[in-house]
């Protein structure tokens, strides 16, 4: 079973990045619309983030089981 550890999100809500974990394993999901992203790097979510024009310096931390 996978568990939100943490999760940040843009001002307006229309994004947001998790981290989840199942057992030992971690990766992060980007969640924008009805679109999820799953089993990404952080190097993947900069990405994907920097093409879509979401400046990352303002995601806020938010609470993992919104």
């Amino acid at each position: 079973m996978e568990h939100v550890e943490g999760a940040m999100h843009t001002p307006d809500g229309a994004w947001r990045v998790e981290i989840v974990r199942r057992r030992q394993t971690r990766w992060y999901r980007i969640v924008h619309g009805d679109d999820v992203i799953d089993w990404l790097t952080i190097a993947s979510v900069e990405r994907i983030l920097d093409q879509a024009g979401v400046d990352r310096r303002l995601l806020v931390e938010t609470d993992p089981a919104a």
